[in-house]
């Protein structure tokens, strides 16, 4: 490439610069060599010396905008100038280019030479015709030289032979990309390179860097990115290519904006935004004035993503070998494609902005052989699954393999949105009913974690069929549970499974899953003995997902605590491969039978195995047992790891109503355990979803706020929280103060509204009912609030005993005595803080949660 020398700026030049610049054109930024190599060419024009210059670049790179320039400057010195502009459409008719370039009409020297037609047809003619033209310095300005006829190539190549014999300069602009220019442009450039006396130019636009990027932002006058250092310019020129085009198409959209709405935290990601989708324009632009084979090709490289050979791309579309090297160079010249092997979309990656217009059989036609290609040649999984998404169904066992394995690896990596894309994809495909199956419960697991309602949906359709093998149905069984309520699903007839072994007894399909219809709903705060008989304990061969639920009804209704932690271990002695839903359950009923030790150990193991199940729903629901769990055994620390680590691990929009009112009822329990109650009182005045009212956490939640307000010395409100608490357990027959222990809570606001002989009621109560269920620890809560809330001897002596029924760690002692003297510290200040009515306004201020 020749170049021209940096010359020192003349008084003439800078004149001339100076009445250039009038003509209203924008800066062109980091084209200062070329500007000055064109200004010289102009003054040696004006002074009847011939010369010819190529302005040659990828498109967008700026060079008719350098050639108006060069106009501007070969006006500026009073030379005639004769323009003409290529065109995909007018590339066909015979000599359409250089007629453009008759001078006007009006021209006094020319005017009778112009009136004489020139001899159309005939290159020679033309020849004439133009140089007769130049009777003074004259400019021929030829933009996009690359989309002219054949037969105007050989009038410009015969005008450069004759340059000599006029004072006629040429300055033509072609595309190119690394020095690879369009075969018809090919010895046009050659004669212009070897010019007589080194007349001749050939300036290569390249791309823009950070500097001249900064100073093109700069002069819009929007502002400045937040963060914008050396390193983000240098990305932003990265990002655009160091294309003036794209520059300018993407600050004209963000100038457009209405005033203010252009941050510059914004900023950098409109940015980005507005260059894909000026890339995508430009390609759409570029691929529309291609001629048929060379379109055809770049279909083809779109859809195949550099997965297939070029030469078979070729042969996918159609090409014979002597057409692929002419359409593979005008596709590079045109900046489309790289010059990798295979080559790929150079502007863009939306294959749509290229394959617009293509007919629709052809384009699935094309899709579907692209990936069976890609395929034998042993392309990466990753891009053939991306493909594979724009195929018709191929009946071809390794598609869904490949679109399985793909998502398996994109849900270890966090990424469950596209998994569940690739797995959509597969349902599509012609798969066994068994295959189906494993499909189905996979795409549940990756909508779990981004669109419940369609996680639903997964679940049910595969638990509706019937030859569903029994691990898959286990496993989906397990997933629909987590999604749900489980006290309401383990309050009813007990659930099927189909666990895998011989011990199950489980139906043919599992039961929806619906609210109980026959709960006796009772009047009043309480509920005394419930006189309904226990069921009969199954025995040791029932399924352990029948057995479970059998151990979680008798919890709740605080029968025999021996008997429910028999049945726990029997659960927890099946196979840790089988159902993991029935050991969360047998766990937690476990932890409410005294078993803490044995709770928390299987339950850890239960969470092992969910996570090499890859099912970060039942990782999660494990993890809020966990927390559960441990608030109970007085191990604040691990509850509150367990709690991060399960809101990091879903996504709070993607929690079932159920489940968030779970989660934020063991919330707000760690949060007044830490004596932290402006947080509490925020997080338990937050709304959640309609309809949660009804379910078992929201008695949890209940729970959890009198608690809060007790300790918060607002005894009036606490009590309304505690008698509904109460009355939503007396609907639900639920009657062991060990799950929650909401009587002696009451009792303790009683005692701070003064109303003993209610406390000295609820107190008994609870202790019989303790008793009943036969644990330690629902003994201990009872008397160590009865005690702390009496005067002494009497408080000593129940404060003593509970502390000898928690004896079996010093943590637990600790942390049941310091929550219960948190409690019963609110009621010395009652008087001052809740002296207004049930359900009033707190005096500080702060709304009441009821």
């Amino acid at each position: 490439m020749t170049t021209a020398p940096d010359r020192r700026p003349t008084p003439y030049n800078r004149v001339l610069l100076e009445r250039a610049a009038q003509d209203g054109f924008a800066p062109l930024y980091g084209r200062e060599t070329e500007q000055a190599a064109l200004l010289h060419m102009m003054t040696q024009l004006a002074g009847g010396t011939s010369g010819v210059t190529v302005i040659h670049g990828t498109p967008g790179s700026g060079r008719s905008r350098l050639l108006r320039r060069g106009i501007a400057f070969a006006r500026a010195v009073g030379a005639q100038v004769l323009s003409a502009l290529g065109s995909a459409p007018s590339s066909h008719a015979p000599y359409a280019f250089v007629q453009q370039l008759r001078p006007p009409r009006s021209t006094a020297a020319g005017a009778a030479r112009t009136a004489e037609p020139p001899t159309e047809g005939s290159v020679q003619g033309w020849c004439r015709s133009l140089l007769s033209a130049a009777h003074r310095p004259t400019l021929l300005a030829l933009d996009d030289v690359q989309w002219s006829d054949p037969e105007s190539l050989r009038v410009i190549e015969g005008l450069l032979r004759r340059l000599a014999s006029a004072p006629l300069g040429v300055l033509l602009t072609v595309t190119s990309a690394r020095g690879e220019f369009p075969d018809a442009c090919a010895r046009l450039l050659d004669q212009a390179a070897t010019f007589q006396e080194g007349r001749g130019l050939l300036l290569e636009l390249g791309p823009l860097g950070a500097p001249e990027v900064r100073a093109m932002y700069t002069a819009t006058g929007l502002p400045a990115p937040a963060g914008s250092d050396d390193v983000w310019w240098e990305k932003a020129a990265r990002l655009s290519r160091g294309s003036p085009w794209l520059l300018r198409r993407v600050l004209d959209e963000l100038r457009r904006e209405p005033p203010g709405e252009v941050c510059p935290i914004g900023v950098r990601t409109a940015f980005s935004r507005g260059i894909d989708s000026a890339c995508a324009e430009l390609a759409a632009e570029s691929a529309a004035q291609l001629a048929a084979e060379p379109l055809a090709l770049l279909r083809g490289l779109a859809v195949c993503r550099g997965l297939v050979p070029v030469d078979r791309v070729a042969a996918l579309v159609g090409l014979d070998e002597s057409q692929l090297p002419l359409s593979l160079r005008t596709l590079r010249v045109q900046g489309l494609i790289d010059f990798g092997d295979p080559p790929q979309l150079r502007l863009t990656n939306r294959s749509a902005a290229v394959l617009a217009g293509m007919d629709g059989d052809e384009r699935k036609r094309l899709y579907a052989e692209a990936a069976r290609w890609a395929h034998r040649c042993d392309a990466d999984e990753e891009e053939l699954a991306a493909l594979l998404l724009n195929t018709v169904p191929l009946g071809e066992p390794w598609v869904a393999w490949v679109l399985r394995r793909t998502a398996r690896s994109l849900l270890a990596q966090g990424h469950h949105a596209e998994a569940a894309e690739l797995l959509e994809r597969a349902l599509r495909e012609p798969l066994s009913p068994a295959e189906r199956a494993e499909v189905l419960l996979e795409a549940a697991e990756a909508y779990t974690m981004t669109a419940p309602e369609a996680a639903d949906r997964r679940i049910a359709e595969l638990l509706s069929a019937t030859q569903t093998r029994p691990r898959v149905r286990t496993a989906a069984t397990d997933l629909l549970l987590a999604r749900g309520e489980p006290g309401r699903v383990l309050s009813v007839a007990p659930v099927s499974y189909g666990n895998d072994g011989a011990r199950s007894t489980a139906l043919p399909r599992v039961e929806v899953l619906r609210p109980r219809t026959d709960v006796v709903r009772r009047p009043g705060s309480t509920a005394h003995d419930l006189g309904t008989a226990p069921r009969p304990v199954p025995g040791p061969d029932v399924d352990p997902a029948v057995l479970a639920a059998a151990a979680w009804r008798q919890t709740v209704r605080g029968d025999d605590a021996a008997a429910v932690r028999e049945m726990c271990r029997q659960v927890l002695r099946a196979p840790l491969g089988g159902a993991l839903f029935p050991r969360f359950t047998a766990c937690c009923a476990l932890s409410l039978a005294d078993a803490h030790n044995t709770a928390r150990t299987e339950l850890d193991a239960a969470l092992a195995e969910a996570g090499r199940r890859r099912s970060p729903a039942l990782v999660a629901v494990g993890l809020l047992l966990r927390a559960h769990l441990s608030l109970r055994a007085g191990d604040p620390g691990t509850a509150a790891h367990d709690l991060a680590a399960c809101r990091s691990l879903t996504p709070s929009e993607v929690w079932h109503p159920t489940r968030l009112t779970s989660l934020r009822a063991v919330q707000i329990r760690l949060l007044v355990a830490r004596e932290r109650y402006k947080e509490a009182d925020r997080l338990a005045g937050e709304e959640l979803p309609p309809g949660v009212e009804e379910t078992s956490p929201w008695i949890h939640l209940l729970y959890a706020r009198a608690q809060l307000l007790l300790c918060q010395g607002r005894p009036r409100q606490a009590l309304a929280e505690a008698e509904e608490c109460g009355r939503r357990l007396a609907a639900r027959e639920w009657g062991n103060p060990a799950l929650v222990a909401w009587r002696s809570l009451a009792a303790l606001a009683h005692l701070g509204c003064g109303d003993d002989d209610r406390a000295a009621e609820l107190f008994a109560e609870e202790s019989r009912l303790a008793e009943r269920w036969g644990t330690d620890s629902a003994l201990a809560w009872t008397e160590l609030r009865q005690g702390l809330g009496s005067p002494a001897p009497q408080a000593a002596r129940l404060t003593e005993r509970a502390l000898r029924r928690l004896g079996r760690t010093s943590a637990c002692r600790q942390f049941a005595q310091a929550t219960v003297a948190r409690e019963t510290a609110g009621l010395r200040h009652a008087a001052r803080t809740d002296a207004g009515p049930p359900g009033s306004g707190a005096p500080d201020g702060g709304a009441a949660m009821t």
